[in-house]
Protein backbone atom coordinates (compact mmCIF):
# COMPACT_ATOMS: atom_id res chain seq x y z
CA UNK A 1 0.00 0.00 0.00
CA UNK A 2 1.73 3.82 -1.29
CA UNK A 3 1.20 6.59 0.91
CA UNK A 4 -1.04 8.08 -1.63
CA UNK A 5 -3.72 4.98 -1.00
CA UNK A 6 -5.18 6.07 2.22
CA UNK A 7 -7.73 7.63 2.28
CA UNK A 8 -7.70 11.88 2.77
CA UNK A 9 -3.79 11.07 3.03
CA UNK A 10 -2.17 14.50 3.22
CA UNK A 11 -3.91 14.42 6.47
CA UNK A 12 -0.70 13.52 8.34
CA UNK A 13 -0.57 12.93 11.77
CA UNK A 14 2.46 12.44 14.62
CA UNK A 15 3.71 12.70 17.71
CA UNK A 16 3.46 16.59 18.15
CA UNK A 17 5.43 16.32 22.00
CA UNK A 18 8.34 14.51 20.29
CA UNK A 19 8.38 16.51 17.53
CA UNK A 20 7.92 19.69 18.66
CA UNK A 21 10.62 19.46 21.16
CA UNK A 22 13.20 18.59 18.47
CA UNK A 23 11.77 21.73 16.17
CA UNK A 24 12.22 23.93 19.35
CA UNK A 25 15.47 22.80 19.60
CA UNK A 26 16.59 23.57 15.50
CA UNK A 27 14.87 26.52 15.72
CA UNK A 28 17.18 27.67 18.51
CA UNK A 29 20.01 26.80 16.47
CA UNK A 30 18.68 28.69 13.78
CA UNK A 31 18.02 31.82 16.34
CA UNK A 32 22.05 31.66 17.31
CA UNK A 33 22.91 31.13 13.41
CA UNK A 34 21.04 34.41 12.60
CA UNK A 35 22.32 36.00 16.02
CA UNK A 36 25.83 35.44 13.98
CA UNK A 37 24.83 37.02 10.50
CA UNK A 38 23.37 39.90 11.79
CA UNK A 39 27.35 40.79 13.20
CA UNK A 40 28.55 40.77 10.08
CA UNK A 41 29.28 42.97 7.28
CA UNK A 42 26.73 44.26 4.30
CA UNK A 43 29.56 42.41 1.77
CA UNK A 44 30.18 39.28 4.30
CA UNK A 45 26.24 38.64 4.91
CA UNK A 46 26.32 38.70 1.18
CA UNK A 47 29.04 37.07 0.80
CA UNK A 48 27.60 34.44 3.46
CA UNK A 49 24.65 34.22 1.16
CA UNK A 50 26.58 33.93 -2.13
CA UNK A 51 28.69 30.91 -1.14
CA UNK A 52 25.78 28.53 1.16
CA UNK A 53 23.32 29.31 -2.08
CA UNK A 54 25.89 28.07 -4.41
CA UNK A 55 26.39 24.90 -2.21
CA UNK A 56 22.41 24.36 -2.07
CA UNK A 57 22.19 24.31 -6.36
CA UNK A 58 24.99 22.27 -6.57
CA UNK A 59 23.80 19.35 -4.16
CA UNK A 60 20.18 19.36 -5.21
CA UNK A 61 21.55 18.34 -8.59
CA UNK A 62 23.97 16.23 -7.15
CA UNK A 63 21.61 14.34 -5.42
CA UNK A 64 20.15 13.35 -8.70
CA UNK A 65 23.59 12.49 -9.96
CA UNK A 66 23.91 15.51 -11.66
CA UNK A 67 27.37 17.74 -11.90
CA UNK A 68 27.13 21.54 -12.11
CA UNK A 69 30.48 23.88 -12.39
CA UNK A 70 31.19 25.36 -9.05
CA UNK A 71 32.17 28.48 -10.70
CA UNK A 72 29.57 29.32 -13.32
CA UNK A 73 26.95 28.71 -10.31
CA UNK A 74 28.79 31.27 -8.33
CA UNK A 75 28.70 33.79 -11.26
CA UNK A 76 25.35 33.64 -12.18
CA UNK A 77 24.33 33.89 -8.12
CA UNK A 78 26.31 36.95 -8.33
CA UNK A 79 25.24 38.26 -11.34
CA UNK A 80 20.92 38.04 -10.48
CA UNK A 81 21.98 39.31 -6.90
CA UNK A 82 23.93 42.13 -8.12
CA UNK A 83 26.89 41.52 -5.96
CA UNK A 84 29.90 43.89 -6.68
CA UNK A 85 32.33 42.81 -4.31
CA UNK A 86 32.80 39.34 -4.98
CA UNK A 87 35.34 38.27 -7.66
CA UNK A 88 34.18 35.87 -10.09
CA UNK A 89 36.08 33.33 -12.15
CA UNK A 90 33.16 31.15 -14.41
CA UNK A 91 30.75 31.94 -16.91
CA UNK A 92 26.74 33.01 -16.21
CA UNK A 93 24.92 31.00 -18.71
CA UNK A 94 21.31 31.64 -19.92
CA UNK A 95 20.72 27.60 -18.14
CA UNK A 96 22.86 28.67 -15.08
CA UNK A 97 20.59 31.62 -14.48
CA UNK A 98 17.44 30.37 -14.71
CA UNK A 99 18.20 27.04 -12.34
CA UNK A 100 19.40 30.64 -9.95
CA UNK A 101 16.08 32.40 -10.85
CA UNK A 102 14.31 29.67 -9.58
CA UNK A 103 16.22 28.83 -6.21
CA UNK A 104 15.95 32.82 -5.57
CA UNK A 105 11.99 33.21 -6.48
CA UNK A 106 11.48 30.09 -3.83
CA UNK A 107 13.69 31.48 -1.14
CA UNK A 108 13.20 35.07 -1.57
CA UNK A 109 9.67 34.64 -2.61
CA UNK A 110 8.63 32.86 0.25
CA UNK A 111 5.37 34.47 1.11
CA UNK A 112 3.95 34.34 -2.55
CA UNK A 113 1.25 31.78 -3.11
CA UNK A 114 2.58 28.30 -5.27
CA UNK A 115 0.39 27.88 -8.44
CA UNK A 116 0.59 25.94 -11.43
CA UNK A 117 2.30 28.28 -13.16
CA UNK A 118 4.92 28.93 -10.98
CA UNK A 119 5.91 25.59 -10.58
CA UNK A 120 5.22 24.87 -14.61
CA UNK A 121 8.32 28.23 -15.11
CA UNK A 122 10.44 26.37 -12.73
CA UNK A 123 10.64 23.21 -14.46
CA UNK A 124 11.16 24.58 -17.83
CA UNK A 125 14.06 26.34 -16.22
CA UNK A 126 15.34 23.00 -14.69
CA UNK A 127 14.79 21.70 -18.82
CA UNK A 128 15.02 24.52 -21.21
CA UNK A 129 15.49 22.03 -23.91
CA UNK A 130 12.90 19.58 -23.09
CA UNK A 131 14.79 16.86 -22.72
CA UNK A 132 16.32 14.90 -19.78
CA UNK A 133 19.69 13.38 -20.87
CA UNK A 134 18.84 11.78 -24.29
CA UNK A 135 14.85 11.58 -23.88
CA UNK A 136 12.48 14.10 -24.61
CA UNK A 137 10.17 14.79 -21.62
CA UNK A 138 6.94 16.92 -20.97
CA UNK A 139 8.61 20.27 -19.92
CA UNK A 140 5.80 22.93 -18.62
CA UNK A 141 3.20 20.85 -17.53
CA UNK A 142 2.65 17.72 -15.41
CA UNK A 143 3.16 14.37 -16.57
CA UNK A 144 0.79 12.27 -19.00
CA UNK A 145 2.26 9.02 -17.51
CA UNK A 146 2.49 6.69 -14.70
CA UNK A 147 5.86 6.95 -13.23
CA UNK A 148 7.98 4.19 -11.19
CA UNK A 149 11.09 4.81 -9.23
CA UNK A 150 13.02 1.69 -9.55
CA UNK A 151 16.93 1.16 -9.40
CA UNK A 152 19.21 -2.36 -10.51
CA UNK A 153 20.16 -3.54 -14.01
CA UNK A 154 17.75 -4.76 -16.68
CA UNK A 155 15.83 -7.82 -15.23
CA UNK A 156 16.87 -6.89 -11.71
CA UNK A 157 14.86 -4.26 -11.43
CA UNK A 158 13.41 -3.05 -8.04
CA UNK A 159 10.44 -0.77 -7.54
CA UNK A 160 10.67 1.67 -4.48
CA UNK A 161 7.66 3.57 -5.74
CA UNK A 162 4.96 3.72 -7.84
CA UNK A 163 3.59 7.08 -8.06
CA UNK A 164 -0.16 7.73 -8.45
CA UNK A 165 -1.87 7.44 -11.54
CA UNK A 166 -1.09 10.56 -14.17
CA UNK A 167 -4.89 11.08 -14.33
CA UNK A 168 -4.80 12.44 -10.83
CA UNK A 169 -2.13 14.50 -10.60
CA UNK A 170 -4.02 17.39 -11.26
CA UNK A 171 -6.31 17.19 -8.29
CA UNK A 172 -3.79 16.00 -5.86
CA UNK A 173 -1.54 18.96 -6.76
CA UNK A 174 -4.46 21.39 -6.42
CA UNK A 175 -4.87 19.70 -2.81
CA UNK A 176 -1.55 19.79 -1.90
CA UNK A 177 -1.19 24.09 -3.00
CA UNK A 178 -4.14 24.84 -1.17
CA UNK A 179 -2.32 23.37 1.62
CA UNK A 180 1.15 24.81 1.40
CA UNK A 181 -0.46 27.87 0.58
CA UNK A 182 -3.23 28.16 3.85
CA UNK A 183 -2.14 29.14 7.28
CA UNK A 184 -1.63 25.76 9.10
CA UNK A 185 -0.82 26.72 12.39
CA UNK A 186 2.48 24.66 12.28
CA UNK A 187 5.85 25.43 12.45
CA UNK A 188 7.87 26.48 9.36
CA UNK A 189 9.97 23.38 10.23
CA UNK A 190 7.26 21.13 10.29
CA UNK A 191 5.67 22.55 7.23
CA UNK A 192 8.70 22.32 5.31
CA UNK A 193 9.00 18.43 6.00
CA UNK A 194 5.42 17.78 4.73
CA UNK A 195 5.52 19.37 2.23
CA UNK A 196 8.78 17.92 0.48
CA UNK A 197 6.85 14.73 1.44
CA UNK A 198 3.82 15.41 -0.28
CA UNK A 199 5.16 16.66 -3.35
CA UNK A 200 7.96 13.76 -4.01
CA UNK A 201 5.25 11.78 -3.01
CA UNK A 202 2.73 12.78 -5.74
CA UNK A 203 5.84 13.56 -8.54
CA UNK A 204 3.52 15.70 -10.88
CA UNK A 205 6.53 15.60 -13.58
CA UNK A 206 8.37 13.30 -15.93
CA UNK A 207 12.02 14.38 -14.01
CA UNK A 208 13.06 17.34 -11.69
CA UNK A 209 10.33 16.26 -8.90
CA UNK A 210 13.53 15.82 -6.79
CA UNK A 211 14.69 19.10 -7.23
CA UNK A 212 11.63 21.06 -7.51
CA UNK A 213 10.75 19.43 -4.07
CA UNK A 214 13.65 20.39 -2.27
CA UNK A 215 13.37 24.35 -3.73
CA UNK A 216 9.39 24.09 -2.01
CA UNK A 217 11.17 22.71 1.62
CA UNK A 218 13.55 25.51 1.39
CA UNK A 219 10.66 27.68 0.29
CA UNK A 220 9.35 26.85 3.30
CA UNK A 221 12.62 26.72 5.63
CA UNK A 222 12.85 30.41 4.16
CA UNK A 223 10.04 32.21 6.26
CA UNK A 224 11.99 31.67 8.89
CA UNK A 225 14.64 33.91 7.52
CA UNK A 226 11.82 36.50 5.94
CA UNK A 227 13.17 35.90 2.37
CA UNK A 228 16.31 38.23 3.22
CA UNK A 229 18.65 35.87 2.12
CA UNK A 230 19.47 32.26 2.57
CA UNK A 231 21.78 31.30 5.01
CA UNK A 232 21.96 27.13 5.36
CA UNK A 233 21.21 24.41 2.80
CA UNK A 234 19.38 21.53 3.44
CA UNK A 235 20.13 20.11 0.10
CA UNK A 236 23.86 19.73 1.06
CA UNK A 237 22.90 18.06 3.84
CA UNK A 238 20.75 15.41 2.05
CA UNK A 239 23.56 15.09 -0.06
CA UNK A 240 25.77 13.67 2.51
CA UNK A 241 22.56 11.69 4.10
CA UNK A 242 21.18 10.21 0.69
CA UNK A 243 21.81 6.73 1.59
CA UNK A 244 19.68 7.85 4.80
CA UNK A 245 17.48 10.24 3.08
CA UNK A 246 16.24 7.82 0.28
CA UNK A 247 15.51 4.64 3.32
CA UNK A 248 13.22 6.81 5.50
CA UNK A 249 11.61 8.32 2.24
CA UNK A 250 10.74 5.23 0.86
CA UNK A 251 9.77 3.59 4.65
CA UNK A 252 7.45 6.59 5.08
CA UNK A 253 5.68 6.16 1.34
CA UNK A 254 5.35 2.23 1.57
CA UNK A 255 4.92 1.81 5.19
CA UNK A 256 2.37 4.66 6.46
CA UNK A 257 -0.86 3.05 7.05
CA UNK A 258 -1.63 4.56 9.39
CA UNK A 259 -1.33 8.49 8.64
CA UNK A 260 1.81 8.49 11.23
CA UNK A 261 4.77 10.33 10.11
CA UNK A 262 6.93 10.92 13.18
CA UNK A 263 9.82 8.77 11.58
CA UNK A 264 9.53 10.96 8.51
CA UNK A 265 9.15 14.15 10.70
CA UNK A 266 12.46 12.78 12.97
CA UNK A 267 14.70 12.15 10.23
CA UNK A 268 14.41 15.60 8.55
CA UNK A 269 13.94 17.92 11.66
CA UNK A 270 17.56 16.30 12.80
CA UNK A 271 18.91 16.32 9.56
CA UNK A 272 17.98 20.24 9.34
CA UNK A 273 19.78 20.66 12.87
CA UNK A 274 22.61 19.35 11.03
CA UNK A 275 22.76 21.48 8.21
CA UNK A 276 22.53 24.46 10.44
CA UNK A 277 25.52 22.97 12.20
CA UNK A 278 27.28 22.81 8.96
CA UNK A 279 26.30 26.56 7.58
CA UNK A 280 27.63 27.53 11.14
CA UNK A 281 30.70 26.33 10.23
CA UNK A 282 30.70 27.54 6.69
CA UNK A 283 29.84 31.22 8.11
CA UNK A 284 33.32 30.49 9.99
CA UNK A 285 35.29 29.25 6.78
CA UNK A 286 33.50 32.44 4.96
CA UNK A 287 34.79 35.28 7.97
CA UNK A 288 38.18 33.21 8.14
CA UNK A 289 38.65 33.38 4.23
CA UNK A 290 38.20 37.23 4.42
CA UNK A 291 40.25 38.19 7.31
CA UNK A 292 42.98 36.58 5.45
CA UNK A 293 41.90 38.66 2.31
CA UNK A 294 41.44 41.83 4.37
CA UNK A 295 45.02 41.37 5.62
CA UNK A 296 47.00 40.44 3.07
CA UNK A 297 45.17 42.88 0.81
CA UNK A 298 48.66 44.62 -0.63
CA UNK A 299 50.35 41.82 -1.76
CA UNK A 300 50.70 41.73 -5.48
CA UNK A 301 49.67 37.51 -6.48
CA UNK A 302 48.68 36.06 -9.80
CA UNK A 303 45.63 34.99 -10.77
CA UNK A 304 46.35 31.94 -10.45
CA UNK A 305 48.33 32.11 -6.88
CA UNK A 306 44.34 33.77 -5.61
CA UNK A 307 42.50 31.10 -7.23
CA UNK A 308 44.09 28.56 -5.81
CA UNK A 309 44.28 29.68 -2.71
CA UNK A 310 41.15 30.35 -2.30
CA UNK A 311 40.44 26.34 -3.10
CA UNK A 312 42.24 25.52 -0.04
CA UNK A 313 40.88 28.68 2.03
CA UNK A 314 36.90 27.09 0.95
CA UNK A 315 37.87 24.51 2.82
CA UNK A 316 39.71 21.79 0.48
CA UNK A 317 40.08 18.23 2.15
CA UNK A 318 43.77 18.16 0.71
CA UNK A 319 47.13 19.09 1.71
CA UNK A 320 48.48 22.18 0.39
CA UNK A 321 51.92 20.55 -1.46
CA UNK A 322 53.35 21.51 -4.62
CA UNK A 323 52.24 18.44 -5.50
CA UNK A 324 48.07 19.09 -4.80
CA UNK A 325 48.77 22.87 -5.89
CA UNK A 326 49.90 21.87 -9.35
CA UNK A 327 46.69 19.61 -9.90
CA UNK A 328 44.18 21.94 -8.28
CA UNK A 329 46.08 24.73 -10.58
CA UNK A 330 46.66 22.78 -13.78
CA UNK A 331 49.93 24.00 -14.07
CA UNK A 332 53.57 21.88 -14.01
CA UNK A 333 55.19 21.00 -10.69
CA UNK A 334 57.95 23.88 -11.81
CA UNK A 335 55.29 26.48 -11.54
CA UNK A 336 53.73 24.81 -8.75
CA UNK A 337 56.74 25.44 -6.59
CA UNK A 338 57.61 28.95 -8.14
CA UNK A 339 54.32 30.01 -7.18
CA UNK A 340 54.21 28.55 -3.82
CA UNK A 341 57.98 29.74 -3.18
CA UNK A 342 56.72 33.05 -4.27
CA UNK A 343 53.58 33.14 -1.54
CA UNK A 344 56.28 31.64 1.35
CA UNK A 345 58.42 34.78 0.82
CA UNK A 346 55.56 36.93 1.00
CA UNK A 347 54.50 35.76 4.05
CA UNK A 348 51.15 34.04 2.96
CA UNK A 349 52.19 30.40 3.77
CA UNK A 350 54.90 29.28 5.57
CA UNK A 351 56.67 25.43 5.36
CA UNK A 352 56.02 22.79 8.08
CA UNK A 353 58.95 21.77 9.50
CA UNK A 354 60.42 18.25 9.46
CA UNK A 355 60.04 17.29 5.60
CA UNK A 356 62.61 17.78 2.70
CA UNK A 357 60.62 16.30 -0.35
CA UNK A 358 56.99 17.02 -0.47
CA UNK A 359 56.75 19.52 1.94
CA UNK A 360 53.83 20.91 3.63
CA UNK A 361 52.44 24.36 4.18
CA UNK A 362 50.25 26.42 6.45
CA UNK A 363 48.35 29.49 5.46
CA UNK A 364 49.19 32.72 7.23
CA UNK A 365 45.87 34.20 7.50
CA UNK A 366 46.62 36.80 9.50
CA UNK A 367 50.80 38.40 9.74
CA UNK A 368 51.37 38.36 13.72
CA UNK A 369 50.39 36.18 16.67
CA UNK A 370 48.73 38.71 18.86
CA UNK A 371 45.33 37.62 18.83
CA UNK A 372 46.49 34.46 20.46
CA UNK A 373 46.49 36.26 23.88
CA UNK A 374 42.98 36.26 24.18
CA UNK A 375 42.44 32.38 24.04
CA UNK A 376 42.77 30.06 26.97
CA UNK A 377 42.46 26.45 27.17
CA UNK A 378 43.10 25.26 23.43
CA UNK A 379 42.20 22.06 23.23
CA UNK A 380 40.92 19.37 20.54
CA UNK A 381 37.72 17.32 21.54
CA UNK A 382 35.80 14.52 20.19
CA UNK A 383 32.18 15.00 19.28
CA UNK A 384 29.14 14.00 17.91
CA UNK A 385 30.07 15.14 14.32
CA UNK A 386 33.85 14.71 14.47
CA UNK A 387 36.66 16.08 16.41
CA UNK A 388 36.41 20.11 17.72
CA UNK A 389 38.88 22.63 18.29
CA UNK A 390 37.61 23.88 21.80
CA UNK A 391 39.00 27.40 23.83
CA UNK A 392 37.94 30.17 25.96
CA UNK A 393 37.75 33.41 24.32
CA UNK A 394 37.89 36.32 26.52
CA UNK A 395 36.31 34.53 29.06
CA UNK A 396 33.60 32.63 26.61
CA UNK A 397 33.63 29.16 25.21
CA UNK A 398 33.87 28.77 21.70
CA UNK A 399 33.97 25.74 19.46
CA UNK A 400 34.30 24.81 15.81
CA UNK A 401 34.41 21.69 13.98
CA UNK A 402 37.78 20.69 12.12
CA UNK A 403 38.35 18.81 9.32
CA UNK A 404 39.61 14.87 10.03
CA UNK A 405 42.79 15.85 7.61
CA UNK A 406 43.80 18.50 10.30
CA UNK A 407 42.64 16.52 13.47
CA UNK A 408 45.19 13.65 11.99
CA UNK A 409 48.07 16.60 11.53
CA UNK A 410 47.58 17.40 14.72
CA UNK A 411 47.43 14.24 16.33
CA UNK A 412 50.67 13.91 14.82
CA UNK A 413 52.36 16.61 15.76
CA UNK A 414 52.54 18.42 12.78
CA UNK A 415 49.99 21.07 13.40
CA UNK A 416 49.88 22.66 16.92
CA UNK A 417 47.01 23.56 18.73
CA UNK A 418 47.63 27.25 17.60
CA UNK A 419 47.96 26.20 14.33
CA UNK A 420 43.90 25.03 14.15
CA UNK A 421 43.26 28.81 15.74
CA UNK A 422 44.83 30.58 13.45
CA UNK A 423 42.88 28.25 10.82
CA UNK A 424 39.52 27.90 12.28
CA UNK A 425 39.19 30.74 14.55
CA UNK A 426 41.15 34.08 13.08
CA UNK A 427 37.50 35.12 12.43
CA UNK A 428 36.92 36.08 16.23
CA UNK A 429 39.46 38.87 16.15
CA UNK A 430 37.46 40.39 13.26
CA UNK A 431 34.34 40.66 14.48
CA UNK A 432 35.71 42.17 17.91
CA UNK A 433 37.19 44.91 16.18
CA UNK A 434 33.92 45.59 14.23
CA UNK A 435 32.16 45.81 17.45
CA UNK A 436 34.50 48.30 19.34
Amino acid sequence: MWIYERYDWMNFKWDKDKISALAETVSARIGFLHGRIASLAENERAGASVEILTQDIISSFSIEGISLNTDDVRSSIVRRLGVTNIPTTGTSTHYMEGVVDMMLDATGNCNVPVDRERLFGWHCALFPNGRSGAYPITVGSYRKGDVQVISGSMGHERVHYMAPPASDVNDLMEEFMYWFNKETGISHIIRSAIAHLIFVSIHPFDDGNGRIGRAIADMALAAIEGGNGHFFSMSREIEKEKKEYYAILEKTQRFCYDGDITSWLEWYVACLGRAVDSSLETLSSILNKSVFWREHSDVPLSDRQRKVLNIFLDGKEAKLTAQNWSRFGAVSLDSALRDIADLEKKGIVSAYPGKIRKVEYAINYVKTDTFLLHFKNIHVEPGERGHYLSAIYDGNKVQERISELDYEQYESGRMSSSDLVHKYMVYLSAMDSRSE
